[in-house]
C-alpha cells in the first residue's frame, strides 16, 4: 500500500498546487488516466477547503490495490452540502461537488473527533 503521511497545506490559493505535487509523488507509478483523475479530484477538494473551510488544511493519500483514498481535512465546521444541478445553475460555485460525484466511486465528509473541523474523503478506482 502506498501512502503519504498527512501533509500540511498552506491555507492559501497555493494549496491546490502543493496538493497536486504530493499526489504526483505518491502516484508516480499509477496509470496516467488514473493519476489525472486523482489530480483533478484533489485539486477540487483542496480548493473547496481553502474557499469554504478554515484554518489548517491537511491532505492524506492512501493507495490500496483497488482504491485510492484522499482525505482533505480543514478546521471549518460546515460539512459540504449536496445540491442539485438546477440549484447550482442559478448560483455561484458548488459545481465541484458534482465533479466529485462523477469522478469518484464514493465520497463523503465527517466532523473531526480530535478537534474543530471536518474531513472530506474520496475514493477513486485504481484501474
Amino acid at each position: 500500500m502506498e501512502s503519504a503521511d498527512a501533509v500540511a497545506l498552506p491555507s492559501t490559493e497555493q494549496a491546490p498546487g502543493v496538493a497536486r505535487r504530493v499526489v504526483r509523488d505518491v502516484g508516480a507509478a499509477w496509470p496516467p488516466d488514473v493519476l489525472e483523475t486523482v489530480l483533478l479530484v484533489v485539486s477540487e477538494a483542496v480548493t473547496n477547503a481553502v474557499r469554504h473551510g478554515g484554518g489548517r488544511i491537511q491532505l492524506c493519500v492512501t493507495a490500496g490495490e483497488k482504491v485510492i483514498r484522499l482525505e482533505v481535512t480543514d478546521e471549518g465546521g460546515q460539512l459540504p452540502l449536496r445540491r442539485s444541478p438546477a440549484e447550482d445553475a442559478l448560483g455561484d460555485g458548488g459545481r465541484g461537488l458534482h465533479l466529485l460525484d462523477a469522478l469518484t466511486t464514493r465520497w463523503g465528509s465527517a466532523s473531526r473527533e480530535d478537534g474543530p473541523g471536518k474531513t472530506v474523503w474520496m475514493e477513486i478506482p485504481r484501474s
